[in-house]
């Protein structure tokens, strides 16, 4: 689709006059070049006799965009990650997400589209970051989440975002059975159910299911509105053909208290549901996808002082029968961040009926001299149902640093420890990195 939009653009631009040549000329002139490098190095030390992982990172993304020519510019970036000769000979011991599904380095073209504005109105096509709250470019290591899509974005009402886009595929670390590969997103979508090799359930030593072996590889409608001007709101459904429909809505408001007080109260719910193929497959064994989230925040700040508190919480609904979708193509909205937590025995999901919460305190260190440079502590307990995961409930610690240490260079410092009578979700964990934008 991408190479047969860029031969009609090229085919426009040759039958035009030769001041249109002389706009492209311009337009040429006026491309740039922009990219990052990054570095990171991850500690896991784990437990329940488990191998500590310690992995170093580096990579980043080289990218160039044309200028406008009668309203078309082009856009590509390249995206790699190695390790310079420091991985490990036991895959174990390497970091899941750093590198591709098999942990050894990659690169790939991550973005290649072709964009189109016309007033507030701009269409692109090809590989893209995308930003939604179930589908994102989620970014917690080196390469993130890219999807290829046509996307249809319209700004003529005032504050507010209409999207339209079809989503086809996607790499990057929140895919199932690739990084590396641009895979259909009915392949690439996360479900909780673990199969044996004959498809029966088995959740000790089943694979998660890759659904496109059921339904056959599939994409995904999005449709979007965001206003936010007096107060933020924003609804997101997600059709996806013949897997799951999902149907995300949240809402914020900020409130002046006096005396450099503010209050920001905010609210969420997410209904997942089946459809399709999925659905009669999931029916044959007596299973469903259709839950629920809820949650609720608020947050305290107090300007002088660049403190905040907040309190929030979450609670997924389903049953023992219900497969969850959690952190379906890399958007994670929840309030209160649930570690991936995995369906044992013969259970199939671990956050069905789960509840969440989260005390976490915000420090904007430019109160004390240090501009742009913030601590962030949180304390969370996450409730696993016991009448389906048994002693699986989680205790989460954390400390994130984020700095700004000049126009392009960033650092960002995350300590996290986790404890649980279940070995799985029982670790310390401390991940660094530093970032040069160019």
């Amino acid at each position: 689709m991408l190479l047969r939009l860029a031969l009609a653009v090229s085919a426009i631009c040759g039958a035009l006059p030769v001041q249109a040549g002389e706009d492209l000329r311009s337009a040429l002139a006026e491309s740039s070049v922009a990219g990052y490098f990054k570095a990171m190095y991850i500690a896991d030390d784990k437990k329940g006799g488990r191998l500590n992982q310690n992995t170093t990172g580096f990579g980043g993304k080289l990218g160039g965009e044309t200028g406008t020519f009668y309203g078309f510019s082009l856009k590509a970036a390249w995206y790699t990650t190695g390790d310079l000769g420091t991985r490990r000979d036991d895959a174990r011991r390497t970091d899941a997400y750093m590198f591709d599904v098999d942990k050894k380095p990659y690169s790939l073209i991550g973005e290649a589209q072709v964009r189109f504005a016309a007033g507030r109105t701009q269409l692109l096509a090809g590989r893209q970051e995308f930003f939604s709250p179930l589908i994102n470019t989620y970014d917690y290591r080196i390469i993130p989440n890219l999807f290829e899509a046509v996307t249809l974005t319209n700004r003529d009402l005032p504050d507010t975002t209409l999207t339209l886009a079809y989503v086809s595929r996607m790499s990057g670390l929140d895919g199932v059975v690739s990084f590396a590969e641009f895979r259909s997103m009915s392949q690439q979508a996360y479900t909780s159910l673990r199969v044996a090799a004959n498809g029966a359930l088995d959740g000790p030593h089943g694979t998660t299911l890759d659904p496109s072996s059921v339904v056959g590889n599939k994409g995904v409608w999005v449709t979007g509105l965001v206003y936010d001007k007096a107060f933020r709101v924003q609804a997101w459904n997600y059709y996806g053909i013949d897997t799951l429909n999902s149907l995300y809505l949240d809402g914020r408001v900020k409130q002046d208290l006096g005396h450099d007080i503010s209050l920001v109260a905010e609210a969420q719910t997410y209904h997942v549901a089946e459809v399709g193929q999925f659905k009669d497959y999931l029916a044959r064994q007596g299973l469903n996808a259709t839950y629920s989230l809820y949650g609720l925040k608020g947050t305290l700040a107090h300007q002088a002082s660049g403190l905040s508190v907040a309190l929030a919480g979450n609670r997924f609904t389903g049953q023992r029968n219900t497969v969850s979708a959690y952190g379906n193509w890399g958007g994670y909205p929840e309030f209160v961040v649930m570690p991936y937590v995995v369906a044992e025995n013969n259970g199939v999901s671990a956050i069905a009926g789960s509840r969440t919460a989260k005390l976490a305190v915000l420090w904007d260190l430019r109160s004390i001299g240090l501009a742009e440079q913030s601590l962030l502590f949180g304390h969370a307990r996450i409730d696993i149902d016991e009448a389906i995961q048994p002693a699986s409930d989680i205790v989460v610690n954390s400390l994130i640093y984020r700095a700004r240490l000049s126009p392009k260079v960033s650092a960002r410092l995350a300590a996290e420890a986790r404890s649980s009578a279940n070995s799985r979700y029982d670790n310390k964990f401390v991940a660094l990195a530093l970032r040069y934008d160019f």
